[in-house]
């Protein structure tokens, strides 16, 4: 007979990268610097003002949009993390927070005016879900994987105001987008 091991954790360690993410979110948003890190397409022509394609994810206006956030990294997020890695879970993370910004931006310039102005990790978390589908294997009886981002983007909008619905939208385009190979190129490979 085989002894068998004793239930343990869900994971071994905290995963480092949406810790450190959660943490900087909480650091952020007590300090109020929130708005300062918000997405306004207006301010990206002063160049010491591009940080903000990156830095609207992890700025937070309202309380409710940053509660959100910081529920949805220790329930999907950690899971993202456990299955791609922490390295590529960062890569995964800044780069669908860039093609969500550059997208909303885009749109923003097409007269689309509710685009821009947004921050919060939200857009990426849909990216994030859109693009890799990693989620908890409890969830996968309750509904298809591939509907989860969709069920995000309808509910997100009716439990806080932010980020906008169109910056939601360029999230979970920008993951599509990369489900469907529009950044192999910018893929880390095995050797790096």
């Amino acid at each position: 007979m085989h002894a068998r091991e004793p239930p343990g954790l869900l994971f071994p360690a905290l995963p480092l990268a949406s810790s450190v993410l959660m943490l900087l979110m909480t650091s952020l948003w007590l300090v109020g610097a929130g708005p300062s890190l918000t997405l306004a397409p207006e301010l990206l022509l002063d160049p010491w003002q591009v940080h903000r394609l990156l830095t609207h994810a992890v700025g937070h206006v309202t309380l409710p949009g940053l509660l959100l956030s910081l529920l949805l990294l220790p329930t999907l997020g950690w899971w993202q993390e456990h299955h791609l890695g922490t390295l590529r879970f960062l890569h995964a993370s800044t780069l669908l927070s860039l093609a969500t910004g550059l997208l909303a931006v885009l749109l923003a310039g097409l007269g689309v005016s509710s685009a821009g102005g947004g921050c919060g990790y939200m857009p990426v978390h849909l990216a994030m879900l859109a693009g890799h589908g990693h989620c908890p294997q409890w969830f996968w009886g309750v509904l298809p994987p591939r509907l989860l981002p969709w069920l995000l983007l309808a509910l997100t909008p009716l439990l806080c105001s932010e980020p906008p619905f169109l910056q939601l939208l360029c999230g979970l385009l920008a993951g599509l987008a990369y489900k469907n190979g529009a950044f192999w190129w910018l893929e880390l490979s095995e050797q790096r």
